[in-house]
């Protein structure tokens, strides 16, 4: 019963850990964001990837929820760019795609065999992928919830915002302008600190539990 408590008591720790430092990564910009020109290069995914990989499936949808949510706050109290206040102020847009990339990878890494979880070059694939499916998920998102067409179409809103004149056909060009100048960036550097990250957490925990 001790050990279980004890178990349990470690893992509520590390999750709070989490959940804090993601605040903390997207209310203060340069621990969490690059500026660049209109446009925030992120990669607060790195954070939501490790606590997939390292706490659990369940633990990291919480820290992506918590992203989300901070992510929609800040888009309307302190917006990181004009691009974020027209994108991000969507609840839908904020939040979702940060619940479906850690749900996507978690389940992936469950269903492994043991042995292949353990693999650096997992890791690096899984890191990689998460770096993606944010790009991805989230753009595809703006797309389809924030472009005139998409969002009449959807019933989301009833015009454009007037923040743009973009057209659709526009927007869904410069989105596909950002996956290739942002999203490759981020899936090299999420690739490579991915499996550094966990590695060396699974570490210390073993010896931790020793």
């Amino acid at each position: 019963m001790q050990t279980y408590t004890k178990n349990r008591t470690g893992e509520l720790v590390r999750l709070a850990l989490f959940l804090s430092l993601i605040m903390i990564q997207t209310w203060v910009p340069f621990l969490g964001n690059i500026n660049i020109g209109l446009l925030s290069i992120t990669f607060i995914h790195v954070t939501v990837i490790v606590a997939t990989l390292w706490l659990g499936l369940r633990e990291g949808v919480m820290v992506g929820t918590m992203w989300g949510i901070n992510s929609w706050i800040r888009s309307l109290a302190m917006p990181t760019s004009p691009l974020a206040t027209y994108a991000l102020s969507s609840p839908i847009v904020s939040v979702l795609p940060r619940i479906l990339m850690p749900l996507i990878i978690g389940l992936i890494y469950m269903n492994l065999p043991k042995k292949h979880q353990q693999s650096k070059i997992t890791l690096f694939i899984l890191g990689g992928l998460g770096a993606i499916l944010n790009t991805v998920l989230l753009l595809g998102a703006i797309g389809l919830f924030r472009s005139s067409g998409g969002a009449i179409a959807m019933g989301v809103i009833k015009e454009a915002s007037e923040a743009t004149s973009a057209t659709s056909f526009a927007l869904w060009k410069i989105l596909g302008g950002i996956v290739i100048s942002n999203g490759i960036p981020e899936m090299i550097f999420s690739a490579l600190v991915t499996p550094t990250l966990v590695t060396a957490l699974q570490f210390s925990q073993k010896r931790m539990n020793q």
